[in-house]
């Protein structure tokens, strides 16, 4: 078997090109529904964020991934095929593990350190476990994401002074705006708007309006802000003249700020309007800067704030990326481990040699006589007790190992032959 990702990021793909391989749950969803269907994938799972969209996979090693995800892509987002097959990249093997782990410690963020990003991969962990494709590689795979996470922002500072895409708009607000004066309009009410809004209030800002197509998710974030009026998304044109600042930050598949709906407005405006959009896909249509009013930022035009964080946290990159490698490097000889043929070999020969040291310790209460044939004995009787679970690991063994396989390997390492490799 071999792991597999396949992903288009930041770091190659621009925003306006990477928006069209933005995947929304429902379509994660009968992705992997489809990838669970198809027998030569055993496990999967999606990771989606504002600067990547990546499929991780655990396939056999003559299983083309790279040929079925542009099939399935161009069968479920048939306009995101261009992009996907121009800009996708393959890993396998350790880059995989690598890359996973980089991702959760923040480390490969616009925003080095966020932490928001950890809480992406856990949901897409929880995505592919909701449609039984993740087993036992990626149940291991996962929750050592999750602990390298967590032990990076702990015994570093990659992390001080937290930092998101959401922060970085508003700390370009402020210099564009005097938020204690100003009226701002936040749309949506997911992770990333109610940071948003959590961080212009603390910036001061006394007016917050907040639209979102959900109302009552938009009045849970009001009552957890204890500010903030609200507003249906159909409302936002009717509200652009008495605001100076808009923050779009929805997951919706299409803009939900139209040039068509606001060109009325705008096109009378004479006081400034600062628009930053944050979504991925865009929640504003680009066309909206041609109005003099208004100055339009997408979530590429965040790189120069994003640079003088990094910087500031540059120190303990080095730090983080032992970590990293530590992680890497024992996920690595677990995959090792889990190798069938060593295994029952070791297991075998661990049970004979238990056997031979144990007649050889009552031989003499048996008789020299009968020392060979307390050999046999206690011999047979190891192979008679191994038996089964040789078998059963041997079973469908011109097959790749599936997940009880791998578990009763996994097992067998632990209760067995962990302590011989500590000696």
């Amino acid at each position: 078997m071999k792991l597999v990702l396949n992903n288009v990021t930041y770091h190659n793909c621009p925003v306006q090109l990477r928006e069209k391989v933005a995947f929304a749950p429902e379509k994660r969803h009968l992705m992997l529904k489809r990838i669970y269907a198809e027998s030569r994938i055993t496990e999967a799972a999606i990771l989606e964020t504002c600067n990547r969209s990546e499929f991780y996979a655990y396939a056999k090693k003559d299983f083309d991934v790279t040929a079925f995800l542009a099939e399935l892509i161009a069968h479920i987002q048939p306009e995101a095929v261009d992009t996907w097959n121009k800009y996708s990249c393959q890993s396998e093997g350790t880059e995989v593990v690598r890359h996973l782990f980089e991702v959760s410690a923040g480390l490969d963020s616009q925003m080095l350190g966020e932490n928001q990003v950890l809480s992406q991969v856990k949901s897409a962990y929880t995505e592919s476990i909701d449609c039984r494709m993740s087993k036992f590689v990626f149940h291991h795979l996962f929750h050592s994401a999750f602990r390298v996470g967590k032990t990076v922002r702990t015994d570093t500072n990659i992390n001080c002074g937290a930092v998101s895409i959401s922060l970085a708009a508003v700390e370009l607000a402020k210099k564009k705006i005097d938020l204690s004066i100003g009226k701002a309009l936040v749309i949506g009410a997911g992770e990333n708007a109610a940071l948003a809004a959590r961080y212009l209030l603390k910036a001061q800002l006394q007016n917050l309006i907040i639209a979102n197509r959900n109302t009552e998710k938009a009045q849970a974030l009001q009552v957890q802000l204890k500010a903030g009026e609200i507003i249906g998304l159909a409302d936002i044109a009717g509200r652009l003249d008495e605001v100076d600042l808009v923050i779009g930050s929805t997951s919706a598949d299409e803009p939900v700020v139209t040039y068509q709906a606001v060109a009325d407005c705008l096109s009378q405006r004479k006081k400034p309007l600062l628009m930053i959009d944050i979504a991925v896909p865009r929640d504003i249509e680009p066309q909206i800067s041609q109005f003099d009013c208004v100055s339009l930022f997408n979530i590429d035009d965040l790189n120069e704030q994003i640079n003088r964080n990094k910087e500031k946290r540059s120190d303990e990159i080095p730090k983080a990326q032992a970590i990293v490698a530590d992680f890497t490097d024992k996920f690595m000889q677990w995959c090792d481990s889990l190798n069938l043929v060593p295994i029952i070999t070791q297991l075998t020969q661990k049970g004979l040699n238990l056997a031979h040291s144990e007649a050889s310790r009552y031989a003499k209460d048996f008789g020299l006589d009968n020392a060979e044939k307390l050999e046999l004995f206690a011999q047979s009787l190891v192979k008679k007790i191994l038996h089964g679970p040789i078998n059963f690991l041997k079973n469908g063994a011109d097959e790749e190992p599936d997940a009880e396989q791998l578990r009763a390997v996994d097992l067998i390492n632990k209760m067995f032959l962990s302590q011989d490799r500590r000696d």
